[in-house]
């Protein structure tokens, strides 16, 4: 990973307490770098350990969650044990963060003008009126139709793409040098859903940033680089085009697959079958072996995320495409 990237995490590992004394592991031995002017899409089911990778950027990691390994250099800076108030610096100024859902993202007793103007006079020391214009000129770059008169309006009542927009607005009021968008477009129809897409995809090349998502159409739509999450672990990285068009993880190939298709007599897909490991399940053997259509006796034991061509990673003991899987297929 370069050295000037803006955001870099190494071999990050977060673990939650377990029943039994011991520790389940979330997020295991990730690592994942963002340039400036670079959309890297973080890819993968749901409780593949996406959203944790993204709060933990925040230094969110909901308690009695930790980091128990790794690093998380924003701007060279390691925010890994930060005090709390050198991560508030941090946070909504440097780094911002369109959550998942921006009914829980936004403070439902708090006005969209108070929560952004607290933001801006937070980060950036102005006035109350400056603070308000800032919010003002945010809410109208995000195409908030009346910006002025939705400064006073509450969360629940603006319409669910007004709603996204305003946790857009807020995540970008201080120009951050990172954004991370955890899938932004998840409850929007699809009209919605293209025009945020738009709007991320022009804020996001002008800093740097991280699209979390499961759905690999949108991936495809914005981001330059992929990166596969399986039960905790990075299972396939590259350039969008690439990966899409020759996926070399059967987990990837099996994402790819259950993609409804609309070019046939009628709408077709190939669900990967059985269900994505609980966290507590043993990390030994590659995890996804169970579900895997080319699984043999090397899968006993994990594979490491190792090189692939250029600007490819895969962690796979034989990579679709390979000599042997066609013995083995």
């Amino acid at each position: 990973m370069a050295d000037t990237a803006l955001l870099q995490i190494e071999d990050l590992k977060i673990g939650f307490p377990a029943r039994d004394g011991g520790e389940v592991t979330i997020v295991d031995g990730v690592s994942l770098s963002v340039n400036h002017g670079e959309i890297v899409g973080l890819v993968g089911e749901s409780g593949s350990g996406k959203s944790m990778l993204a709060l933990a950027s925040m230094g969110l990691v909901p308690r009695p969650g930790r980091i128990t390994a790794g690093s998380i250099k924003l701007l060279g800076e390691d925010t890994v044990g930060l005090p709390d108030r050198r991560m508030q610096d941090l946070r909504g100024g440097t780094i911002g963060m369109v959550f998942q859902d921006p009914m829980t993202g936004l403070n439902p007793v708090r006005t969209i003008g108070s929560l952004l103007s607290e933001s801006v006079r937070r980060h950036q020391r102005v006035s109350r009126d400056r603070a308000l214009e800032i919010a003002e000129a945010a809410l109208t770059s995000v195409g908030i139709p009346a910006a002025h008169e939705r400064l006073s309006v509450y969360p629940h009542q603006l319409s669910g793409g007004l709603r996204q927009r305003a946790m857009i607005a807020l995540a970008l009021v201080n120009d951050p040098a990172v954004i991370i968008a955890d899938e932004p477009t998840t409850a929007l129809d699809t009209t919605i859903q293209a025009q945020i897409l738009d709007l991320l995809r022009a804020k996001l090349v002008a800093a740097g940033g991280i699209l979390i998502t499961h759905d690999l159409g949108v991936a495809a739509e914005i981001c330059d680089r992929l990166a596969v999450i399986y039960h905790g672990r990075l299972v396939e990285t590259g350039p969008t085009a690439d990966l899409l068009a020759a996926p070399r993880h059967p987990y990837t190939e099996g994402l790819l697959r259950a993609i409804p298709r609309f070019d046939r007599s009628r709408p077709r897909l190939v669900p990967i079958p059985g269900q994505p490991p609980a966290p507590s399940m043993d990390r030994g053997a590659c995890s996804f072996r169970p579900r895997c259509d080319y699984a043999m006796d090397a899968c006993a034991k994990a594979p490491a995320l190792t090189p692939d061509g250029a600007d490819r990673s895969v962690a796979c003991w034989a990579p679709i495409g390979a000599p042997v899987l066609e013995r083995r297929a």
